[in-house]
C-alpha cells in the first residue's frame, strides 16, 4: 500500500484514511481506502477517476496539472453513481508522481450514514501518533504560509514605500514646475506690459519732441526779431513825431489819410501790440522748453534732475484736462513744493510715473463728477495737491493727492497688478500703475504706496533715493 510522505506504516495509514483515493498522472485510480471501496457501487481500482467522480470545489476539472495548481485548496468530490460527497485535501508525492486525495465522507446526519451502510467504526481511528504527525505537519504548513504571507507583505510594503517616494517626487516636481510656470507667466506679463507702455510713452515722447522742435524754429524767428522790430518801430515813431512837430500843417491829402486811419490810435496801440507779441513769444518758448523737458529723449541715462521741473512739464501736457468744460469744473492744482536738491534718476521714466498718477487722479475726479451729477449732488471744488519734501538724507518724497472717488481695499490690493483696471472697456489698459511700480521700485530702488478709502480720494506717495546705487544704474 502506498502512503504519502507522512511515513506512516500501512496499517496506520489505512486506519487514518479509510476513504482515501490515490491516482496517477493518467488519472487512473491505483489505490482506494477499504471503507470507500465497500460503500461505492462501482469498482474503483484500475478505473479512471473522471469516470467515477466530479469535482464540486474548487471549480476545476479533474486534471492532474489543474489539481496540482490548487493543491492547498479544500476539495469536494461527488460520486457520479450515487451522489456521495467526499471532502478532503490533495497531497502530491513527487517521487512516485501520484496524487493522494485524503478525504472522508461528508454527511450532515446519522441517517445518511445508515443509508450508505456506514458505522462509526468505519471512520478513522485517531491514533495519538497520527494526530501528532498531522498536527506537526499542520503547524509546519501554517508556519510556511505565515512566512510566505510575511514575505509578500514585506514585498508589498517595499513596493508601496517606493511608490509613495515616486509619488512624493512627482508631486514636488509638479509643484516646482507650477511655481516656475507661475513665475514665468508673471515675468511675461511684466515684460509685455513694459513693452506696451514703453512703446506708448516712446511714441508720445517722440510726438512731443517733434512738435517742440517744429514749433521752436519759427518761434526763434519771431523771438529773435522782436527786439529789432521794437527798435525799428520806435525809430519810425520818433520820425513821425519829428515830422508832426516841424510840419504841423501837412498836405491835405496826407491829413485826410491820417484822419481816416486814425494814426494817433495806431501809434498808441502799436507799442501795446509789440509788447503782446513779445509776451506771447516768451510763452511759446516756455511751452516748447517744457515739452522738451517732458520728453527727455536726449537723456536716456541716469542723471541729477529737477523733480519739480518734471512735474510742471507733465502738468503742462495735461493742462487741457484740468480746464473747465461743459460738464466739468476746473481742477485746481495746489503745489506745496519744498526745496529739493537734484535727484539722480531716469528723468523720462519718472515723468512717466507722474503722468500715470496725475492722469488717474483726473479720471477719478471726472468720474466722481459724473456720479454726483446723476445723484443731483451739488458740485464741490476739485483739486489735486502735490507735495514734495526731503524725507531724510537719502530719500525724497513726492505726494500726489486727489479728492476724487477713492477706492476700496479690494481694488487697492490689485492696484499695481498688470492689466488690472476699474475703467470701462476701451478707456484703460491697466498698465499705468503697474509700470509706475516697476519704474519706482525696480528701476530706482524706491517705494510707492497708495492711501485711499471710498469717497475719501486717493494719495500716492513716492519715495526715491537722492543718489542711485551702482547696481541699479547697470
Amino acid at each position: 500500500m502506498n502512503s504519502p510522505q507522512l511515513s506512516l506504516p500501512p496499517h496506520l495509514f489505512a486506519k487514518a484514511f479509510p476513504f482515501h483515493i490515490v491516482f496517477n498522472r493518467e488519472q487512473k485510480i491505483i489505490q482506494v481506502g477499504e471503507v470507500l471501496q465497500r460503500i461505492h457501487p462501482e469498482p474503483l481500482v484500475n478505473s479512471f477517476i473522471d469516470q467515477q467522480f466530479q469535482i464540486l470545489r474548487p471549480k476545476i476539472q479533474i486534471n492532474f496539472i489543474a489539481i496540482a495548481k490548487r493543491i492547498n485548496s479544500l476539495f469536494l468530490f461527488e460520486s457520479l453513481h450515487n451522489g456521495m460527497i467526499l471532502k478532503g485535501q490533495m497531497m502530491y508525492v513527487q517521487e512516485q508522481d501520484i496524487m493522494f486525495f485524503l478525504c472522508s465522507i461528508w454527511v450532515n446526519n446519522t441517517e445518511t450514514l445508515a443509508n450508505c451502510g456506514l458505522k462509526l467504526k468505519d471512520f478513522a481511528i485517531h491514533d495519538q501518533t497520527v494526530d501528532l504527525i498531522f498536527l506537526l505537519q499542520a503547524k509546519n504548513t501554517a508556519l510556511e504560509d505565515i512566512q510566505k504571507l510575511t514575505d509578500e507583505l514585506t514585498k508589498r510594503q517595499t513596493e508601496l514605500k517606493n511608490a509613495l517616494q515616486v509619488q512624493e517626487h512627482l508631486a514636488q516636481t509638479a509643484k516646482t514646475q507650477a511655481q516656475q510656470l507661475e513665475n514665468t507667466l508673471y515675468e511675461l506679463q511684466q515684460t509685455q506690459s513694459q513693452l506696451i507702455q514703453t512703446e506708448k510713452m516712446s511714441s508720445l515722447g517722440q510726438l512731443v519732441a517733434g512738435i517742440a522742435h517744429e514749433i521752436n524754429n519759427p518761434v526763434n524767428f519771431i523771438y529773435g526779431n522782436i527786439k529789432y522790430l521794437k527798435e525799428y518801430t520806435q525809430d519810425l515813431l520818433t520820425l513821425i513825431h519829428l515830422y508832426q512837430e516841424f510840419y504841423p500843417q501837412p498836405h491835405p491829402q496826407i491829413e485826410a489819410l491820417s484822419n481816416k486811419n486814425d494814426v494817433k490810435f495806431i501809434i498808441d496801440d502799436l507799442t501795446k501790440i509789440l509788447s503782446s507779441i513779445e509776451v506771447g513769444a516768451n510763452r511759446i518758448y516756455e511751452i516748447v522748453l517744457n515739452l522738451r523737458n517732458f520728453s527727455r529723449l536726449d537723456e536716456a541715462g541716469m542723471k541729477p534732475v529737477d523733480i519739480h521741473q518734471g512735474i510742471d512739464s507733465t502738468l503742462l501736457i495735461l493742462q487741457h484736462s484740468l480746464k473747465e468744460k461743459s460738464d466739468y469744473q476746473p481742477i485746481e492744482i495746489i503745489k506745496e513744493y519744498s526745496d529739493l536738491p537734484p535727484v539722480e534718476c531716469y528723468a523720462g521714466q519718472i515723468n512717466q510715473v507722474f503722468m500715470n498718477i496725475l492722469s488717474n487722479a483726473i479720471d477719478a475726479i471726472r468720474q466722481q463728477e459724473k456720479e454726483q451729477a446723476k445723484q443731483g449732488i451739488i458740485k464741490q471744488s476739485k483739486c489735486i495737491t502735490i507735495r514734495t519734501q526731503v524725507k531724510n538724507q537719502r530719500h525724497v518724497m513726492i505726494s500726489i493727492k486727489d479728492n476724487g472717488l477713492g477706492m476700496t481695499e479690494e481694488v487697492k490690493a490689485k492696484l499695481f497688478d498688470p492689466f488690472f483696471t476699474t475703467k470701462p472697456v476701451g478707456q484703460g489698459t491697466g498698465l499705468g500703475l503697474s509700470i509706475s511700480y516697476q519704474i519706482v521700485v525696480k528701476k530706482h530702488g524706491g517705494r510707492i504706496q497708495c492711501i485711499s478709502a471710498p469717497g475719501q480720494g486717493a494719495e500716492f506717495i513716492i519715495e526715491i533715493p537722492l543718489r542711485q546705487m551702482q547696481s541699479l544704474e547697470t
